[in-house]
């Protein structure tokens, strides 16, 4: 599976999350579908672009805000089929997101915090800004999916996935 990205999306943003969107694994969510109307990867990559740009406007760790945005959802089973514990989804998931981006990717602390908090108020008290922001992110692109709107990187064909 192959990424291809806009040449107007930010060559700063790119390089912060390089490692991330060549990895065979990650590129995986595509064959998941999220909040009716994309995949898991696109949610992501939408996630990780606006964060990325809030943290940019207020003077925040746009890398971690990237990378965590990345891999707040970066489980690879369909919730729909079972999933690794008897938590509710919006429980485990995070749980399990930051253990395969640890094993996977050498992430901080305040990536692997703001995976974690990344469904505050379900899940645990996000630490810091950068969490905060990937919190929001993740609810604002969650709302424009389930109503069918195309935001940030998914309008007019900024990213486009094929297999390889």
């Amino acid at each position: 599976m192959d990424i291809t990205l806009s040449e107007d999306i930010d060559a700063e943003y790119l390089e912060d999350v390089a490692d991330i969107l060549t990895n065979k694994e990650f590129l995986a969510l595509n064959s998941y579908r999220h909040h009716v109307a994309t995949t898991r990867l696109m949610h992501s990559i939408n996630v990780s672009y606006i964060s990325w740009l809030t943290a940019k406007k207020l003077g925040c760790d746009a890398q971690a805000a990237a990378r965590a945005g990345l891999l707040h959802d970066f489980f690879l089973y369909d919730p729909r089929e079972g999933r690794p514990s008897r938590e509710l989804q919006a429980f485990c998931h995070p749980k399990v997101a930051a253990r395969t981006s640890g094993e996977t990717f050498e992430i901080s602390e305040k990536e692997r915090d703001a995976i974690l908090s990344h469904m505050f108020p379900l899940g645990p008290l996000p630490k810091s800004r950068e969490a905060w922001i990937i919190s929001g992110a993740d609810k604002i692109c969650a709302c424009a999916e389930v109503f069918h709107i195309t935001i940030a990187l998914a309008r007019d064909g900024r990213v486009a996935v094929s297999p390889a």
